[in-house]
């Protein structure tokens, strides 16, 4: 019998070329599958977070502010005005602030709507009526959303009324590498600035990703570490931060609209921009918008 070299390897040349295009064809199929910039619906939706200080001073991070802010004073409401300009240049569709979705909704509806028809605000010191009912009404918005959530300890069970922190980080070895970072003399830098600085300037330096980033840091280096080994109290509770955000991001999702083109403006403490900045980031279903682009310039 003749054997025909040329032929065997042109047969095993073809073959392979076959299986290669077939190779290729797999993989491209595979690759529109795995297209992380794929979105299953009309709209992407715009979300931007404003990232804001409580007028009504509150304690974050276990640091108590110092200085305090009343934005029903003239030369404040004038400062307002001017930030609530910069804020509506996104032009939101929708507005969601930190107020529990599940208790506070129905208030904040009844009051947004009297709002609407009395043209008379709560004379609070507070975001919510300081910034967020009168962009909502200045966008013609029928409501704002409230999207907070509870998230409950899950951790250690300890007598918390007696437990000194301190004294249990020294004694595992763990107090001089929490403290590392004067974070503290930090926040009350930036605490100070909201009494001196014009609200819009403040606004855009706690807005930067710069900023943003440092507020975060707290959580991954001294928040985390303490009971590492034995009862992971730190890491619970940077835990607990994320679970809120996460329930916060569901109940942002659970308001998107894919049908329809959606600016989604979220009001928050600072302290969450940057947590959420990377669950709307990470997401397929929005496109996320640095506030800053529309306040400064």
């Amino acid at each position: 019998m003749k054997t025909y070299p040329f032929l065997f390897f042109l047969c095993l040349s073809v073959s392979f070329s076959c299986a290669q295009k077939e190779a290729e064809t797999v993989a491209d199929d595979y690759s529109a599958h795995f297209d992380t910039r794929r979105f299953a619906g009309k709209h992407k939706p715009q979300v931007s977070v404003l990232g804001t200080f409580h007028f009504a001073n509150e304690t974050t991070h276990d640091y108590n502010d110092k200085y305090s802010v009343n934005g029903l004073t003239a030369d404040k409401q004038r400062e307002l005005r001017v930030l609530r300009e910069k804020i509506a240049r996104f032009k939101p569709t929708k507005i969601v602030i930190e107020r529990n979705r599940v208790t506070a909704d129905s208030l904040i509806q009844v009051q947004y709507q009297k709002y609407l028809a009395t043209d008379s605000l709560p004379q609070k010191n507070d975001e919510i009526y300081l910034l967020a009912f009168p962009l909502a009404k200045q966008m013609k918005l029928e409501k704002v959303h409230c999207s907070d959530a509870d998230a409950d300890w899950f951790g250690a069970d300890l007598d918390w009324d007696n437990f000194d922190e301190e004294a249990y980080l020294k004694e595992r070895n763990q107090y001089a590498k929490a403290n590392r970072y004067d974070y503290f003399k930090t926040y009350e830098v930036e605490d100070s600035l909201k009494s001196v600085l014009p609200l819009l300037d403040y606004f855009i330096l706690t807005n930067s990703p710069q900023l943003q980033l440092y507020n975060h840091q707290i959580y991954l280096t001294e928040s985390v570490l303490s009971g590492a080994g034995d009862n992971y109290i730190g890491a619970d509770a940077v835990a607990r931060w994320y679970r809120r955000n996460l329930r916060i991001f569901a109940n942002v999702l659970d308001f998107a609209d894919f049908e329809k083109q959606d600016r989604i403006l979220i009001i928050y403490g600072a302290s969450h921009i940057w947590t959420l900045k990377q669950f709307f980031t990470d997401s397929p279903d929005f496109e996320y918008v640095e506030i800053n682009t529309f306040l400064e310039g």
